[in-house]
């Protein structure tokens, strides 16, 4: 019961996690700060557990689109701390364009990929 638990878990919380870091990304763009601190630590989002996640992927030998959904995770985060720590050249909109745009690229060739098996 629990295996089937936590195989449904690392399947799903990829996804799970980018939907809320881009309705997360939209709150702040908003200054909508209240409840998208809520959602950060409810969906909060750490490299540590994005590695843990690509580790359970293999090992439980999950699809390529489940990867890139997470390597897609990955890329939004980094841009998130060098954003934070460095500043990018850009304003919010584009910002938020951008994690958008990342995502859409690799859900896009996510379901090519699981389409095309």
């Amino acid at each position: 019961m629990l295996h089937k638990l936590l195989i449904i878990l690392i399947k799903f919380i990829p996804v799970i996690q980018m939907a809320g870091m881009l309705f997360n990304n939209i709150l702040y763009y908003f200054d909508i700060y209240k409840f998208s601190y809520f959602l950060d630590y409810i969906l909060g989002n750490s490299i540590i557990n994005t590695f843990i996640l690509i580790v359970c992927s293999y090992i439980f030998k999950f699809c390529i689109w489940h990867r890139l959904i997470i390597i897609a995770n990955i890329i939004n985060i980094t841009i998130a701390y060098i954003d934070e720590n460095y500043k990018l050249p850009i304003n919010d909109l584009e910002l938020l364009l951008l994690y958008h745009f990342i995502s859409a690229i690799f859900i896009l060739i996510s379901t090519y990929i699981h389409i095309k098996k």
